[in-house]
């Protein structure tokens, strides 16, 4: 109640008057201390009462607030973040409105969301709780943070709240590999659950004002380092967050966001899993479709050749040779044979990547990428996932090519068509 009569107070006609309750926040020595200030600064006495306020309630709230972080019920935690949501929002909305009035010579009044973004961060690596209060405070810090989405604003709580408390996000999607009861289990099921929600919020839902470009690189730079986590969940989520981030603010990325976003995507494109590769696959689609056609066409150029030398090669007889150098000749040979496969993934998944971005013209490198593609759709050429995508990609590139077939197709050459029709027929009985 004192956080919302403090926020009635913050407007234009009113933080001039003196509130109701002003006297019973502050002490008579506090009052003396106003009346020397109005002197000294030429500032109102009931601004700097407000001020004061505002201390005596940071001051004995913030605590009781962040000591309750994992309160046992959910509707409390529900209360507890949208409290230390308000009193942010409310100091902010304060000292704005105080520099608005040009009254900015006296010593602001402390501001709360440092010591809250603070306490929240320091959750996930906090020895004092258990591993039930741990996730019940995590709880509470992803709603702290649903409310920075749904209530807050661009400009503040987006730059000072959301993009510090990324890492915690995604690195709650983490999930422990060691032997927990089903209880906690749940528990963490559900925090898991509610980061992925509020993730997803962040990356669709918070635009990046005109202007904030150094908001963008530190959203970048949380992606890449989230990125090259050890677990794949993180790296999967990661590859969504970045096309979901990169379809809402594409038209205000510079030359140096574009590069950013697509190396984060490109170096997910050779992970292990199959679905952190698939989802960077989909964010570098969006990517290489925003990009002009002059820029796509020199980079599916510069992975064709790629992907044509990383191709699997017919294993030579090789001559009798002592067993300690056919073991280190074998352990070789796994690394560079690990080594292409990882080229041969990465040129392909770009080359699908640059196809799927063009779903209703023909641009002339389409053709050249399908061709190429197409070597890789053989089993003594490619491993089994290489080979899916690459049939994925030309079935849909087929499909999304049917109206305008007639006019598409006089782009091929004979061999391109023939090459095309190599993967997407289906074999005859008799052939």
């Amino acid at each position: 109640a004192a956080l919302i009569e403090l926020d009635s107070e913050d407007d234009l006609g009113a933080v001039c008057q003196l509130p109701w309750y002003t006297n019973v926040l502050v002490t008579d020595a506090h009052q003396i201390d106003c009346k020397i200030a109005k002197n000294e600064c030429n500032i109102s006495y009931e601004e700097v009462e407000l001020d004061k306020s505002w201390n005596f309630v940071n001051d004995n709230l913030i605590p009781c607030l962040l000591n309750a972080l994992d309160h046992p019920y959910d509707k409390c935690r529900d209360h507890i973040a949208s409290c230390l949501f308000r009193m942010c929002y409310c100091h902010r909305k304060f000292i704005d409105l105080s520099k608005a009035l040009g009254n900015g010579k006296h010593q602001a009044s402390k501001d709360p969301g440092v010591e809250i973004i603070s306490q929240l961060m320091s959750v996930s690596n906090s020895d004092k709780y258990s591993f039930k209060e741990k996730h019940q405070a995590l709880s509470t810090a992803q709603k702290f943070l649903s409310c920075c989405v749904h209530w807050g604003d661009a400009k503040h709580e987006f730059s000072e709240y959301i993009i510090p408390l990324l890492p915690l996000a995604f690195k709650s999607l983490q999930t422990t590999d060691d032997e927990v009861s089903s209880d906690h289990r749940g528990i963490e099921a559900e925090t898991v659950k509610g980061f992925r929600f509020t993730i997803a919020d962040i990356s669709s839902s918070c635009v990046v004002p005109i202007g904030a470009s150094q908001d963008m690189i530190r959203v970048l730079t949380t992606l890449k380092d989230m990125s090259q986590h050890q677990h794949w969940q993180i790296r999967q989520a990661a590859a969504h967050f970045l096309q979901c981030f990169q379809g809402c603010h594409k038209y205000l990325f510079s030359q140096e966001l574009d590069d950013m976003a697509m190396d984060i995507a490109i170096s997910l494109l050779a992970d292990d899993r199959r679905e952190v590769s698939n989802a960077a696959t989909s964010a570098l689609t969006g990517i290489l479709a925003a990009l002009p056609l002059g820029v796509v066409s020199g980079l599916v150029s510069k992975y064709i050749l790629i992907a044509n030398k990383s191709l699997k090669k017919k294993n030579k007889k090789k001559m009798e040779t002592p067993q300690q150098q056919r073991v280190e000749e074998s352990d070789a040979e796994a690394a560079k044979s690990k080594a292409r496969a990882k080229r041969q993934q990465k040129s392909v998944y770009f080359l699908c990547a640059a196809v799927l971005g063009r779903p209703y013209d023909m641009p002339k490198f389409v053709p050249e990428a399908l061709t190429a593609l197409s070597k890789h759709s053989f089993e003594q050429r490619a491993s089994l996932s290489v080979r899916e995508v690459v049939k994925m990609c030309c079935s849909e590139f087929k499909r999304t090519h049917t109206d305008n077939w007639e006019a598409h197709k006089k782009q091929f050459t004979r061999e391109q068509m023939e090459a095309l029709e190599d993967v997407v027929s289906t074999p005859h009985y008799y052939a």
